[in-house]
């Protein structure tokens, strides 16, 4: 197993870590603020690893993360309350854009 396969596995299993870890409450946020930023996390690193492991090709690089990034994107819009832009989120799901509980509940 060649460095670039071991980061295209690392980078796709952080974006699935990204979507199945779960959020919990914290003395100053709330669970869905904690799992919002799991998400978001993950995302980051899993796209990172995704542009080293498709290197030296960086049309490939480029198109793997891009399609990581519109397929989290939509994932978070369409199935979350995890966009959140100026206080206000944002979710095809009316009920997903109510404000975020105070902590612990």
């Amino acid at each position: 197993m060649t460095i670039s396969e071991i980061l295209l596995i690392a980078g796709a299993a952080l974006l699935l870590a990204g979507i199945a870890v779960p959020g919990w409450d914290t003395a100053r946020l709330p669970r869905r603020a904690v799992k919002r930023r799991i998400y978001w996390s993950g995302t980051a690193a899993g796209v990172v690893l995704l542009v080293l492991g498709g290197l030296p090709d960086v049309r490939s690089s480029v198109a793997l993360a891009a399609a990581a990034l519109i397929l989290m994107t939509g994932w978070a819009y369409f199935r979350t309350p995890n966009i959140k832009i100026g206080g206000r989120i944002h979710s095809a799901d009316p009920p997903m854009r109510e404000p975020d509980p105070p902590p612990g509940m």
